[in-house]
């Protein structure tokens, strides 16, 4: 596929970071990228504590965060998954959520012509 290459590494830093201080020590985060027709889709899986379903509509608004105790200084502002979604969606796709507790999975879906030469959906830099 075709992107900008900072962007989509800024894509999987905040889907693991988000694992990393989202869930206890132990937790097992396993990643994944498969070819789809026409998309490429990255799921970032774990088997942590999961997102609570009233929040789950919320968690790509800005400055979303699951527990209103925690600080910036505990690692969360608020922005990462607002962020991937702002990317995705300036790459023509998009991010999936589904979570239960010990079954968390953030997929993002985005664009991949089947012909490596084609031009892709976004245009020039993405600033999300």
């Amino acid at each position: 596929m075709r992107g900008d290459s900072a962007r989509l590494h800024q894509i999987v830093a905040n889907l693991l970071g988000n694992a990393r201080v989202h869930t206890l020590p132990g937790t097992t985060v396993l990643t994944s990228i498969s070819r789809e027709p026409g998309t490429v889709r990255l799921s970032v899986h774990d088997d942590g504590p999961g997102v609570p379903e009233a929040q789950q509509a919320k968690v790509f608004q800005r400055f979303a965060r699951g527990d209103s105790a925690r600080s910036r200084t505990g690692g969360s502002t608020g922005l990462g998954l607002s962020i991937v979604a702002a990317v995705a969606s300036a790459h023509g796709g998009s991010v999936q959520l589904t979570s239960t507790p010990g079954d968390t999975v953030f997929s993002v879906v985005l664009p991949a012509p089947d012909d490596a030469s084609s031009t892709p959906r976004w245009a020039g830099r993405v600033t999300p």
